[in-house]
């Protein structure tokens, strides 16, 4: 293996395990869990539970043990990670890689629960997200075609 791969490989196992990352899925963890055990408590209470409601309990439910999984598999590495060969820390990256990203699935599950509250309030979240990303997306364009110069690190 040459030396940029190796460089390469190891920004990657970097970049996934850092604090950042760590603390938006725990983030996510602990709303599902609040969500899971609060709205499936007033859902028991329910006489007539809706759809909508029981597919938003499935996402969070679906995706929890994803959510679960990133933060065990992240402190285990940061834990051993003096003991682990390349090839252990790239499988462990690439599943921790792909648990995170279903994780962030369960912010649909958030917003079928606004949906099920009231549709003007989890369409306009929709919205809201919708705006975000395309500001930030057109944000990190404008940056990334312009040059920096001395000015704009004082």
């Amino acid at each position: 293996m040459s030396k940029q791969n190796k460089k390469d490989k190891t920004l990657e196992i970097d970049s996934e395990f850092n604090e950042r990352n760590y603390t938006i899925v725990g983030a996510l963890f602990s709303g599902s869990v609040a969500y899971l055990v609060f709205a499936s408590q007033s859902a028991y209470q329910e006489v007539d539970l809706t759809d909508l409601r029981l597919a938003t309990l499935l996402v969070f439910a679906a995706i929890l043990p994803f959510q679960g999984a990133y933060l065990i598999i992240h402190t285990y590495v940061q834990r051993y990670s003096e003991f682990l060969n390349d090839q252990k820390m790239l499988t462990l990256t690439r599943l921790s890689e792909r648990c995170r990203m279903i994780g962030y699935l369960s912010v649909v599950g958030f917003t079928l629960s606004l949906i099920n509250i009231n549709e003007i309030i989890g369409f306009t979240f929709i919205f809201s997200v919708v705006s975000v990303i395309i500001l930030v997306r057109w944000s990190w364009n404008q940056g990334l075609s312009k040059k920096p110069s001395e000015n704009d690190f004082e």
